[in-house]
Order: structure tokens, then sequence, then C-alpha cells
């Protein structure tokens, strides 16, 4: 197996027991309290859900892209999608009107830069504190991977809501030891299916053309 993909399944394994640990409190230490203590407990799961669904997928795709900087690649034998990813800076200024000047200024910038080794920053990746299955697609679409999460679409985009909500101050949401048993199970499934994606990935160079 791929150093990196060990990597990820490290992070998986931390990010599982503390997960694993509110549904443990949640089943057993809540029994002496209120029913309005409990699903205050329960709510206050899903944003700490979410943070560690977002950390995994953040957290996987910035060591690939340090993994993918250490290889000292030439852009002509990269996916597309990489270089793609790779110039987002370079190119945002044709999202606008561009003059003459503007135009020639992109064009010294664009060619200089494909000369130097292929290099991703960090910075680039993000889920925009709002990683619903849309935002997960977009980040798979940069590294030309094939998202195989699609059964989980609506739970994924469940999750995304109710964190918001909850986050944004919304006390009429219910939620209840199922709903984050739940989510805690397909997060693992999630997880478990991304590192097979990883590690076929990495193991059949599917970042080179």
């Amino acid at each position: 197996m791929h150093q990196l993909t060990n990597e990820i399944i490290a992070s998986r394994e931390w990010r599982v027991r503390e997960l694993e640990n509110l549904k443990r409190i949640g089943k057993l230490d809540l029994t002496t309290y209120s029913e309005k203590v409990r699903e205050q407990y329960y709510r206050m799961c899903i944003p700490y859900i979410y943070a560690h669904w977002e950390g995994f997928i953040v957290e996987s795709f910035k060591q690939l892209i340090s993994y993918l900087n250490g290889l000292h690649l030439e852009k002509k034998k990269v996916r597309h999608e990489l270089y793609t990813f790779s110039l987002q800076d370079i190119l945002r200024p044709l999202a606008g009107k561009q003059s003459f000047e503007q135009s020639c200024q992109f064009i010294e910038k664009f060619t200089n830069d494909y000369e130097k080794e292929l290099y991703i920053d960090p910075a680039l990746l993000t889920a925009k504190s709002n990683l619903n299955y849309k935002q997960l697609n977009i980040i798979f679409e940069k590294f030309a991977m094939d998202n195989h999460c699609i059964e989980y679409k609506g739970e994924i985009n469940q999750l995304v809501n109710q964190r918001n909500r909850i986050a944004h101050g919304e006390n009429g949401i219910t939620v209840e030891y199922e709903n984050v048993s739940d989510k805690v199970s397909m997060l693992q499934k999630i997880f478990d299916i991304l590192i097979l994606d990883f590690e076929k990935y990495l193991s059949e160079k599917l970042y080179l053309i």
C-alpha cells in the first residue's frame, strides 16, 4: 500500500475513534439527563461530525497536493485538470473583460509558468466551509478523480444543511441519537471509499496523462 494511503488511513482511525465516542456518550452517559439536555447534546454533535467530514477531505487532498509537488512533475505529463488547478490564480483575471494589455500580461505569466515544474499551492484547495456533494465533486474534478460517493449524496447534503442551520443559531431542529449514529456510520463508509480511491489514484499514477 502507498505510504500516503497509510497516512490517510491514520487520519481516518483517529477521527473514527472520536466520532464513536460521540455515539458512546450519547447512548450511555446521557440517560440520567432530561430529554431537553439530550436533544441539545445531539444537536451539538452535528457541527462536530461535519468538522470531521470537512477535515478529513481537506487534509487528505492537501496531503495529496504535497505529494504531487514533491514529485517535481513536468506539466506536459500531468492531467490537464491538475495543471488547470495549479493555474487558478493566473486564470482568475480571465473571469472579467480583458484589455489587450491585460491579455498580454496573462500570456506572459502563463508562458513563464509552463517552463516550471508542476506546483499546486495548497491554499487553492478549499471546501468553502460548505462541503456538500456539489463542492465535493468540484474537489474531485480538480484532481481528475472519480467520485464514488454518489449513493451518499442526499445524506451528505443533509449533514451540511443541518450543520449550517445549527451554526446559524436555529434551535428548532430536532436531532435524535439515531441521526447521530447514522451520520457517523455514513462517514466511516465514505472514508473507506475515499481511501480505496486514493490508493488506486496513487498506485496507478492516475495523475499522469
